[in-house]
């Protein structure tokens, strides 16, 4: 009982960041889209969101780039107090979209890599590689903690129930 009162307290000041639904054997968390800013100034942020089922041990990440010219991604790397590298990716497309490239791709990995990246002290930074060059995504120090936060919450959201439902 107190767990739920708990997780409650939580969703309250979250529940618009994510949803939760019953799915196969548990639940289904989709933390809805969010922007991590680009650090060059001729990129867009990269636009995020995730995708969790209680019955795997995995994530799914959805990612769109947007970019200046068609990017041949080699790896993501993701980087703070823990990395994770990940060159198996799924590319969904690539299309025009204005005067920019707009990519998408779905990356999938542990759940619990994604919590260790985000309780870390240092801000994460996400480095998309290319054959070419390096595009990094990342929050300055300040926006760091308040996306952190967030995300925090919904992952202790998940451990909670996932304790519950096991």
């Amino acid at each position: 009982m107190i767990i739920n009162v708990f997780c409650s307290l939580y969703a309250a000041k979250t529940n618009d960041r994510y949803i939760m639904r019953p799915y196969e054997n548990g639940q289904l968390y989709f933390i809805l889209p969010f922007e991590i800013p680009s650090q060059s100034p001729k990129e867009k942020a990269l636009e995020a969101d995730i995708t969790y089922p209680t019955a795997s041990d995995s994530v799914t990440m959805n990612m769109s780039v947007k970019s200046m010219i068609e990017l041949s991604v080699d790896s993501f790397v993701f980087e703070g107090n823990h990395r994770v590298v990940i060159r198996d990716y799924e590319p969904f497309f690539v299309e025009p979209e204005g005067k920019l490239w707009l990519h998408r791709f779905s990356l999938r990995f542990p759940l619990n890599d994604l919590m260790q990246l985000f309780r870390g002290g240092a801000p994460l930074k996400i480095v998309v590689c290319t054959q070419k060059d390096k595009i990094e995504y990342g929050w300055t120090e300040k926006e760091w903690k308040k996306e952190q936060e967030w995300m925090n919450k919904i992952l202790h959201i998940i451990d909670n129930n996932r304790k519950i439902l096991n």
